[in-house]
C-alpha cells in the first residue's frame, strides 16, 4: 500500500483534460433499449418502476422475490405482513409485454455449432488419412495437443455439426476423386492408343 500522503494527493487531484460537459450528458443519456417488445411500450415521460409495472414486470427482482430469513420461518405471519405492499401498485395496463416475452422465452432456438479454421483442417486431414480409426489419430505427429481418442471423435462430430463446414468437405473430396478417376481414364485410353500405334506399325 502506498503512503497516506500520496492517497490522499490521488484522492484529491483534478484532472483538467477531461470534459465536465460531456460526463454530464453521458450520465443524463437514456440508456439504448435492443427489445423491440420494451422500446414499443415504453414511455418516456414515465419513471422506470412506473414503465416495468405497466408492463406486468419487476425493475427490481430483489424486492420481487425476498429471500426469507430465519426469523421468518419461526414466525411466518410477520413474514406474510411485511410482504403485503404499502403503496398500491400501477395497474399492469400493458400486460401484453409480459406475455409476448414469456411466449419468446419458451420458444427453444437451435444451437449453432462453431469451429475454429485449424481444428478444421485438422479433422479433414485426419479423416482423409484414418476414416474412423481414433486411436490412430490420437498417436498422428499433427495431434500436437495429445488430444485422446475419445476427445477427437468428439471434436470431428462437433465439425460434422457445423454448419457448411462437413458438407463443404464433402462436396471437394468428390470433386478430387471425380478429378482422379478422369486422370485414371486419360492414362488407360493413352495406353490403349500407344498399343494400337504400336500394332498398327507392325
Amino acid at each position: 500500500m502506498g503512503s497516506r500522503k500520496n492517497r490522499s494527493s490521488k484522492r484529491n487531484s483534478y484532472r483538467y483534460s477531461v470534459d465536465r460537459k460531456k460526463l454530464w450528458k453521458k450520465a443524463k443519456k437514456v440508456p439504448k433499449i435492443e427489445c423491440t417488445q420494451l422500446k414499443q411500450a415504453w414511455s418516456e415521460k414515465k419513471s422506470i418502476a412506473t414503465n416495468f409495472a405497466e408492463m406486468g414486470l419487476s425493475h427490481n427482482a430483489n424486492r420481487t422475490l425476498k429471500i426469507r430469513k430465519t426469523q421468518h420461518f419461526i414466525r411466518p405471519d410477520e413474514y406474510e405482513e411485511k410482504l403485503q405492499p404499502k403503496h398500491k401498485k400501477p395497474a399492469a395496463t400493458k400486460s401484453y409485454v409480459a406475455d409476448q416475452l414469456a411466449e419468446e422465452a419458451s420458444l427453444t432456438k437451435e444451437r449453432v455449432y462453431t469451429l475454429s479454421n485449424q481444428l478444421q483442417k485438422f479433422c479433414t486431414k485426419m479423416i482423409d488419412k484414418y476414416g474412423e480409426d481414433y486411436a490412430a489419430m490420437a498417436k498422428d505427429p499433427r495431434n500436437y495437443y495429445q488430444r485422446t481418442p475419445k476427445q477427437i471423435k468428439g471434436t470431428i462430430q462437433l465439425f460434422k455439426q457445423v454448419p457448411g463446414a462437413y458438407e463443404a468437405y464433402l462436396e471437394q473430396k468428390q470433386g478430387k476423386e471425380k478429378g482422379a478417376d478422369t486422370e485414371k481414364v486419360e492414362a488407360t485410353e493413352k495406353v490403349e492408343a500407344m498399343e494400337q500405334e504400336a500394332t498398327s506399325t507392325e
